[in-house]
Parts: structure tokens; C-alpha cells; sequence
């Protein structure tokens, strides 16, 4: 027997996160024959990544041989691509006397950040957008939250400056 077996590569995969790829399966070589050779042997061969991330894709290869030794292999395109947007709260809103006492951006108030991949997502300050008022003065915060695939969202902390303590002052000395 010089005839090699045959098969069909296996369905190509997708998956979210690196830690999703599915053990090598044997199974999913589905219909391999050969001419001689009633039931050839699969076997996983090993996993290639293309060395890319956001999509990385994965050539997984599997052989099929009979009892002559003639092999054949084929493969399994497994892409691992994370579109899923990370999670994260809108910081609580905090409320201050005067503009002096806005405190400065603080990404540790955003607290619940996470994603379905990436153990810890980053989170960055934006910006600061005033309403432009007075009294009160409304200034939103905005800060981004990003997974290691660079998908984002934003969360905002409203900020709201409004004085309203009355001023004093001492009655002028009387006059005689």
C-alpha cells in the first residue's frame, strides 16, 4: 500500500481569549479513510501561532496514517479574537464648596473595572469638561477603561462646584 489516507481539515474555530482555545481534540478529523487501512490513526501534530494578538490565529494540525505508514495532515484554523468591550461603573459623583477643593483625577475611583480576557484593564483619565456655570458648575469627568485588544469604554464622574456657604464679616464699629 503506497496510497495515502485522506481527510477533510477539520472546521475552522473562533474564540474570544487565549485561555478558550480548546484542547487538541482528535475527534474533529471526522472523515478520514484510506483504501486499505480500516480505521487510520489521528494524531495531534502541534499548534502554530502566527505570533499576532487582536486577532492571533492558530494552525492546529493533526496527522492521519495507516497501517503502511502513509500520512497525510491536515488542519484547524483556530482564531483567537477578543471584540468584547471591557466593564467598568460610573465612578460616584462627588459634590465640593469651591473650585479649589475639585480634587485631582484619580483612576483608583473607578473600582469594578473588568473584561471577559484581561486580568486587570487599564484605566486613564480623559478629561475634564466644565458646563461652563457658576454657582453651581458641573464638571464631568471622564475617565477610559481598555482591555489588551485596545477595545474601550468611558466612564464619568460628575464633579459639581456650587458654594453655598454664606460669607461673613463683623459689624463696622459704631460711630459716635
Amino acid at each position: 500500500d503506497t496510497q495515502n489516507p485522506a481527510a477533510s481539515n477539520p472546521a475552522p474555530i473562533a474564540v474570544q481569549c487565549a485561555a478558550d482555545v480548546p484542547a487538541p481534540d482528535i475527534t474533529v478529523v471526522t472523515d478520514e479513510a484510506d483504501n486499505c487501512t480500516a480505521n487510520p490513526v489521528v494524531a495531534f501534530v502541534s499548534d502554530v501561532s502566527d505570533g499576532n494578538t487582536c486577532p492571533e490565529v492558530i494552525t492546529r494540525t493533526y496527522s492521519v496514517t495507516d497501517d503502511c505508514g502513509n500520512s497525510i495532515q491536515v488542519t484547524q484554523t483556530i482564531t483567537v479574537d477578543d471584540d468584547t468591550d471591557p466593564t467598568a461603573s460610573n465612578p460616584a459623583p462627588i459634590a465640593v464648596q469651591c473650585a479649589g477643593d475639585v480634587p485631582t483625577p484619580d483612576i483608583t475611583v473607578v473600582t469594578d473595572e473588568a473584561d471577559n480576557c484581561t486580568a486587570a484593564p487599564v484605566v486613564a483619565h480623559v478629561s475634564d469638561v466644565s458646563d461652563g456655570n457658576t454657582c453651581p458648575e458641573v464638571i464631568t469627568r471622564t475617565y477610559s477603561v481598555t482591555d489588551d485588544c485596545n477595545n474601550q469604554i468611558l466612564v464619568t464622574q460628575t464633579i459639581t462646584v456650587d458654594d453655598d456657604t454664606d460669607p461673613t464679616a463683623s459689624n463696622p464699629a459704631p460711630i459716635a
